[in-house]
């Protein structure tokens, strides 16, 4: 699943056990430690918020691979 759309597809079981499925995060650079923690805690937030369906914005600039 997810092969042909780039972005990777993430399964995660929601606070009520249903699990939640989403595209990404997609994140250039990739954060670390803490950092990659907050951002976790996070998507599954938002995730896990009923209703809630989609967030996107524009790129402002290329991936960075460090």
């Amino acid at each position: 699943m997810g092969e042909d759309l780039g972005t990777p597809a993430i399964h995660v079981p929601g606070p009520d056990g249903t699990v939640n499925a989403f595209f990404g995060p997609v994140v250039s650079p990739v954060p670390r430690g803490e950092e990659a923690g907050r951002l976790w805690d996070g998507v599954l937030l938002v995730s896990g918020t009923p209703g809630f369906f989609e967030l996107k914005r524009g790129r402002t600039g290329g991936p960075r691979v460090d």
